[in-house]
């Protein structure tokens, strides 16, 4: 039952909370309270450890030993099951699966003599139609995520 309530708030965790936790997860190394009040510009030390308080409780990080912040791999929200983090950036993995694609079509367009019959004009409509709709949703995801 406790469980159960967990992922109901972590399913409405935004706002303020939800910068806060964006931040810490794409930061390459842990971060302490002072930095998220500087970067969020938020009012207060206190109010950036309010938040961060609040994602604890959540289990969604995790202090370092330093006094500093990091990501618990272990409980990560569920919106981010479908992004990756690289670099410190959050990369939708409809991304690479587009990038496959094209890799696909780009291949079957050099070693395949294209002869603009059925066949070729099928597979042409829907790898561009296929790929077009994996960068599509991509972007809505990530401008889906910073919008939360």
């Amino acid at each position: 039952m406790g469980n159960h309530l967990m992922t109901t708030e972590k399913k409405h965790l935004s706002g303020t909370t939800w910068d806060v936790y964006l931040y810490i997860v794409t930061s390459k190394e842990p971060i302490g309270v002072r930095e998220v009040w500087r970067k969020l510009k938020l009012s207060s030390p206190s109010l950036a450890q309010y938040h961060i308080n609040k994602l604890l409780s959540l289990e969604l990080i995790e202090p370092t030993p330093n006094g500093k912040y990091k990501t618990n791999e272990e409980e990560q929200a569920e919106i981010l099951t479908s992004f990756i983090v690289l670099r410190g950036r959050l990369i939708p993995r409809l991304v690479f699966y587009g990038a496959i694609l094209s890799g696909v079509l780009v291949s079957y367009l050099i070693f395949w003599p294209f002869r603009w019959d059925f066949r070729d004009l099928v597979v042409l409509f829907i790898s561009v139609f296929s790929v077009l709709a994996f960068f599509f949703e991509a972007y809505s995801q990530l401008r889906g995520i910073k919008s939360l």
